[in-house]
């Protein structure tokens, strides 16, 4: 969300999570909001149009710091295994922030986020590959079938499955 928030623009994003724990984002209103950080309406406007403003940058600031805590993000082109258990154990870390922001009517957004932020990152290393049919056709199929793999086998251990995922992602270029 930017290096230069400010402590109101803290406490809305706080209030957010605290509320956005236990009520769908359809329930929430800006004014609840305003009133538990301690802000007038007109600050919450100066930073967003509406609590599902507020909720998508949310949702992609929770992506663009899991990508900035991996470090060397190359590897998204020299080792796509490497990138793809670097990434899931980082959701995994991040799991309550994502569980919250995607959690009810937003769930079917965090697969989309995800996607938007790794064709980001590939696109800086291979900008070659923007508009590329084949390569973008690949890659939403690595990083939705990784996704789906690893929420739809909660069975398996998290390690065990990260590390086949990650061999899976490597196997075709």
């Amino acid at each position: 969300m930017g290096e230069k928030m400010n402590k109101s623009q803290r406490h809305l994003i706080d209030a957010f999570m605290e509320v956005r724990e236990k009520k769908p984002l359809e329930k929430i209103s800006v004014v609840e909001l305003c009133k538990m950080a301690e802000v007038n309406k007109s600050t919450f406007y100066a930073y967003y149009h509406d609590v599902y403003d507020l909720s998508d940058q949310l949702q992609t600031a929770a992506f663009q710091k899991i990508l900035e805590e991996m470090g060397d993000l190359s590897t998204i082109v020299f080792d796509t295994p490497k990138f793809t258990r670097d990434i899931l154990r980082h959701c995994i870390l991040e799991e309550k922030d994502i569980s919250i922001l995607f959690s009810g009517s937003e769930s079917y957004k965090l697969p989309q986020k995800l996607y938007e932020a790794i064709m980001e990152v590939f696109y800086h290393y291979k900008p070659e590959h923007v508009g590329d049919m084949k390569h973008q056709i690949m890659m939403s199929f690595k990083v939705y079938g990784a996704y789906f793999a690893m929420i739809t086998n909660q069975e398996f251990d998290d390690e065990e499955k990260i590390h086949y995922i990650g061999e899976l992602t490597g196997m075709f270029k």
